[in-house]
Parts: structure tokens; sequence; C-alpha cells
């Protein structure tokens, strides 16, 4: 039967050669028997389908289909995600060779191999455009546990994303929106230097806002913000691992620890509570958590007590790949969809989803401390913070240090719209600060002030103090959500798909835009090496910085910037104290002068310094030496040092250095080889060893209480 011939040959066709329709010798329809014409209409019909392949020639994914031709059955699969329809009959039988029809599968056809749990989830992401997702799916029966694997992990980002995953998406679509079009944020608005103290260590003011402070700290909680990696440093570990000098050799997270107890002991002789506690929080992520649960539980807590610490693991969210916030699958694994990191604002929304902020204000807490991982002179700053807080009855107040103008840190400003009467204090990143003064108030953009040399609008250090009740008032209200912002880089000029995949972000310094016109947000300076020096750039990217800024902002600069704290500190008191010189290590340019170490053990504050040191004119260092004193009990009256003393004492032993004279050798900074595998890691991105020279001889050690004096 030709016919029937003709359409098993036009279904195997493309893969077989299509007939000619001039070799089957078809008699004319007016000469065929009339039960040819239905067989002929089937053979027009499959001649079109087959047609219509012709445009999926050039698809691969075509290529790779099979196809069994004959008079009984014939059927085209392409790709697994294709349906298979069967034709019937004009009779109701099966017709013999079977059509096929390719398509994309729709998502309801995969409930069955994942389960009607994710029916919501799925309806609610189609409805958002996300098809993308399941439709590169094969068919039911191929990879169903991977798809129930992609469901699982859709749910979590649904549960952990701030907002839930539909909204997440909803807020982007919008944010890239936005994005595409171009504008700026700051349109309308007049900048203008917000409400702030400006304080010198050591003057009458300073030490009045330290002395509130103190008193106000019995009231407080931290939160240590730490979710990143030392890999930017060079340093394998996490950033809080790593020693903050090599005197002590005490890592960041155990001079925290220290600190937190210290304030945690005076404040409970100031209150009589034996039993106060300073909870700490620590926000740490999926590449940092479980390190920094094994650094704490390694060294006991570093002294805190387990339940007054709280870790927060920070959790990542969905990149886009596009402007229609299509969500982006990970180029190694096409069942996940890539995630990164939605910045350091998640700290608010963990403390609120977690009911650590609304624990706090029902224990009496006043005052919350947020602080960066690898800056070792927060603390220093941390009384006087809270003091200017309280004195000025502050919402929020960010630790500012002076910023030289066109220096790449962002300016606390206060900002007003006189169109619409909108007011706010808040960050203002400094690639935007100078467009926006040349817009505004000065032509000339971001100029230093006469006066001081700086720029009139303070540094951002991203310290930061929040009154607790309206904090958790507002997160209440929020829901925990930040203000976000998207940052795409656009592969070309129509703006519509990416370079690379992107996501929102949010800051924890843009808190302040989500508050009332009226709330109080201001700012406390301090000069820069009292409170500010962090280590977060490898020797090269240092070297760099440092020829562009004067700030390298290294390992080892960060370090170096501890010691001169306290030399500076003690001049300040009164105190002869050698200056030091620029070293180069790693190429790098380092103060390398005396290195001085007063653990928070032996002072909280400038005030109490100064009380230890009794006469400070009597007291003597060299620019070679070294000083360690450890010990709430221990007093200065006179020293002269030419070398290296180390004293440590524990609670209840007063020791008293008074006509004291060392010299010996000291502990000199040696210099290595940054590519000598066989020195630490810890070494080598600071460029340098110390030699512990005579360690026994110059170290006293008093553990047990009662009255010493050296000599």
């Amino acid at each position: 039967d030709p016919p029937r011939r003709f359409v098993g040959e036009a279904l195997a066709w493309p893969f077989s050669p299509l007939p000619s329709l001039s070799s089957h010798k078809m008699l004319p329809l007016h000469r065929r028997p009339s039960n040819s014409v239905p067989i002929a209409c089937l053979a027009l019909l499959c001649v079109l389908v087959a047609l219509g392949m012709v445009n999926r020639l050039g698809d691969p994914q075509m290529r790779s289909g099979v196809c069994r031709a004959g008079c009984h059955r014939s059927w085209f699969a392409p790709r697994p995600q294709t349906a298979r329809y069967g034709a019937r009959g004009l009779r109701g039988g099966q017709v013999a060779p079977r059509v096929v029809m390719d398509r994309p599968l729709d998502y309801k056809e995969h409930l069955a191999a994942v389960g009607d749990n994710y029916k919501q989830l799925m309806e609610e992401l189609v409805a958002l455009g996300q098809n993308h997702i399941f439709e590169q799916w094969p068919a039911p029966g191929t990879d169903d546990d991977k798809k129930e694997e992609m469901m699982k992990q859709l749910e979590d980002l649904d549960k952990k994303t701030p907002g839930g995953l539909i909204d997440y998406i909803k807020r982007s679509t919008d944010l890239l929106e936005k994005a595409q079009k171009g504008g700026n944020n700051l349109k309308g608005f007049v900048p203008s230097v917000p409400t702030g103290e400006r304080l010198k260590v050591g003057d009458e003011k300073f030490r009045d806002m330290e002395i509130t402070g103190m008193t106000e700290a019995a009231h407080s909680a931290f939160v240590l913000v730490a979710g990143g990696l030392g890999e930017r440093l060079g340093f394998g570990g996490i950033k809080v691992s790593l020693p903050s000098e090599v005197v002590t050799e005490k890592p960041f997270l155990q001079l925290y620890a220290e600190h937190i107890l210290a304030l945690q002991a005076r404040a409970r002789e100031g209150s009589g509570d034996r039993s106060l506690k300073l909870p700490l929080a620590i926000m740490t992520s999926g590449d940092t958590h479980q390190r920094t649960v094994d650094l704490l539980e390694a060294n006991d807590y570093f002294g805190l007590d387990k339940d007054q610490v709280t870790l927060l693991e920070q959790q990542k969210v969905p990149a886009m790949n596009n402007k229609n916030a299509h969500l982006a699958l990970d180029p190694e694994n096409p069942y996940r969809i890539l995630t990164k990191p939605h910045g350091h604002g998640d700290v608010h929304t963990l403390l609120h989803q977690s009911g650590t902020a609304k624990k706090w204000a029902s224990e009496g807490r006043r005052w919350v401390v947020f602080f960066q991982d690898t800056n070792g002179l927060i603390f220093q700053a941390v009384p006087a913070l809270i003091g200017v807080s309280k004195r000025l009855e502050l919402e929020v107040n960010t630790l500012t240090v002076p910023r030289r103008p066109g220096e790449a840190v962002g300016s606390i400003c206060h900002l007003k719209n006189n169109e619409n009467g909108k007011q706010l204090t808040v960050n203002v990143e400094y690639n935007q600060l100078e467009g926006l003064l040349k817009s505004t108030v000065s032509p000339e953009g971001d100029v230093p002030s006469p006066e001081t040399g700086y720029s009139p609008y303070p540094g951002n250090t991203n310290a930061l103090v929040f009154r607790v009740e309206p904090y958790v008032s507002v997160l209440e209200k929020t829901g925990g959500l930040m203000p976000e912002f998207v940052n795409p880089k656009f592969k070309d000029d129509a703006r519509v798909t990416f370079k690379k995949p992107t996501r929102l972000e949010c800051m924890m310094q843009d808190y302040p835009l989500l508050l009332e016109r009226d709330a109080r947000v201001g700012f406390t300076q301090l000069e820069r090496w009292a409170c500010f020096a962090s280590a977060k750039n490898n020797a090269a990217d240092a070297a760099s910085q440092f020829e562009k800024t004067g700030f390298a902002e290294s390992a080892s600069t960060a370090e170096a910037a501890i010691y001169d704290m306290f030399a500076q500190k003690l001049r300040r008191h009164g105190a002869n104290v050698e200056e030091g010189e620029k070293v180069s290590f790693n190429g790098v340019p380092t103060l390398i002068g005396p290195k001085i170490i007063l653990a928070p053990s032996f002072s909280t504050s400038y005030d109490e310094l100064c009380r230890k040191f009794v006469t400070p004119e009597k007291v003597s260092i060299s620019k070679s030496s070294t000083l360690y004193l450890d010990g709430r009990d221990i007093e200065v009256k006179s020293l002269d040092l030419d070398g290296t003393l180390s004293v440590k004492a524990v609670p209840g032993a007063h020791v008293v250095i008074d006509g004291l004279k060392i010299e010996n050798k000291g502990w000199p900074l040696v210099s290595v080889d940054a590519n000598d595998k066989s020195v630490s890691e810890k070494l080598r991105i600071r460029g340098y060893t110390i030699d512990r020279v005579d360690e026994e001889k110059v170290s006293y050690v008093f553990d047990k209480p009662g009255e010493y004096s050296l000599p």
C-alpha cells in the first residue's frame, strides 16, 4: 500500500532520505477507491508533521534523538524533556505510525517526581517568569532525585532568604529595572555635616565621655561581624584567627573576648552584681561558621561563658543572570541555583530572626556595639563611643575618623531633600560624595578644611552603637529587612544581560534609612591612630594602596598601629617614649617603634591607663623596646626600659614597678621570605617574625595573689 509506506518513511525523515512522491505512482484522487481518501488525508497530515521538524534541524539537541521507521511504528524523541502524544485513528484505532509532538514539559508534569509539597512554590516561581528553572529538566523518570534536591534548595532559600524567595525576586525585578534605567538615588538631596562630637584623646571632653561610657558599658551587648576568610590577606584561615600582633600572638577573636571580659569585670565591680555578663553575638558565614566554632571550643571560648556567646550564620541569596531577575543556575550543576553573599547588613536580619535583639531588650540592655573582624584598636574607642551616644541621646552613633578629600572611605552626611522635606543621616559612598557636593553646596567638590586639612565630612569606620529599644522596634516593623541595592555589570549598552550573575546586597551602615525623620543619628570622631587600623590587604595590594592613600591596611601595618597607639597614649600622658621609624617588610612601609602591649585586663580606658602609670615623667621607653603588661593590679611608678619587659599578674596580685631599669637585647623583628613555605603563613604575610631573646630572663609571672614589687 504506497500511502502507508509513505507515512512510515515520512516519519523516519530527517534521519533517512525523504522519498520522492513520483516514485509511488499514486492514482489520481477521482480514480482511487473510496476508502483511500482518509488514508491520503492521513498521509498529508504526516507530511506536514515531518516538514515541521525541519525547523528543528539546526538544534543539536534534536540530533541526539532516536528514530525508528517502519510500517507499523515510528516515533521521534529528541530529548527526554519532550512530550509524547500518540494520535487516535479516524475509526477509533491507534494509528500504526505513532506521531510524537516535541514541546517543553509543563512544570506540573514534574510534580509526580518531586512531590505535591512543592506545587505552590513551583507555581509562584513560574508566575514570576522563572520557567527556565524547570524547562531544562528532563522528562519524569530521569534525574528525579536531582530535581527533588533542587526543589529542596529552593524551599530552603525561601525560608532563609530575607523576606522569602518570592519577595526577593519581586524586589530584584524592581531594583534591576531601576538599575537598567540608571539615575541618581541622591538627586534632590543637599548634604551637610551631621550632629556629632570630634574628640581628641586625653582632652577633658574625651575623658568625660569615656567615664560616662564605662558606666553605660554595663548595659551593653556586642556584635562581631566575622563572615570573612583571610584570602585577600594571603591567609588561609578565618580572619578572626589571625594573630593581632606577634608579641603575644593573640588572635583577634581572643583580643575582643578579653576586652569584653575586662569591661564585664569593671561592670561587676561598679554594680556589685557578680553574675553580670556582657553578651557577644558573632555573625559568621558558611565559609567561616564551623571554623569559628572550632576556634572557640579549642580555646574554651577565650574565657567567655559559652551561654554568653551567640553564633548567627549568614546565608547566601540567589544570584540573577539578567534584568528580568531570572535565577542563575550553577554552571557546574544545572540542578542547583547559584548563590552569593548578601552583605553584612544581614546582621540586623539575623539579630531579629533569632530573637537575640528582642532578648537583649528584655534583659534591660541599652546599647549594641557593632564592630568588624580585624580592627585591633576598636575597643580603645568603645567607652567614648557609648558615652557620646548617652550624652547626645543618639539612636545610631557611627565611629568616624578624619578623612582626606577623595579618600576611598564612605562619609557620614546629613541629607535634606528641599522638595519633599525628607531628612536623614547616613553613610554616602566616596564615589557618590564628590558629585553630590559639586551639584549642591561645593562647586569645587570635596575640599579640605583650611583649619584641619581634612574633609569636613567624617570618614566611616563601620563601627556603630545603637540604642536597643528603638532598634528592636524598627526591626519588628520591618521584619528585619534591610534596604537593598543591586550593582549589575552589564555586557553592553543595551543593559539587558550581565557580564556575570549579580544579586541584591545590603550594608549594616544603611540601617538609618529605615528611621523616621526625627530619629537622632550622629557620629563620634577620633584620631585614626586611636581607633582604626584594619588588616585586609596582601603585601602587593597593600604597597599599592599605601602609594595612593598613605594607608596600607596590611597585617604588618595593623599590628604596628596597635604598638603605636599605646606609645602615643603614653606620650600624651607625659611618658618619654621614643618615636619609631618606617621599615619595609614585604615591600610595605611599616612604622616600627617600641612594641607596647597593654592587655585589656591592665586598662580598659585612657583614664585607667593614666591611673596605672602614676608618675609618667619617670617612665622612659626606647624605640627598640618591647613592653607587655597583663594584670588588673599592676602599677608603674618608675621605669627605664631599653629592651624587653613582660609582666603577668593574676587578679589580686598587686605588682608595683618602681625604680626598675632594664637593659637587654630586646625582641627584635626579623625579616622572613614571603615565599618560604617553612615559615608559618601568619608570619609570611607580615614579612617578619619576632626573636624572643632570653624570654625567661625578661618575663615575670605572678600567679598568686599578694604584694609584689619590681625590682
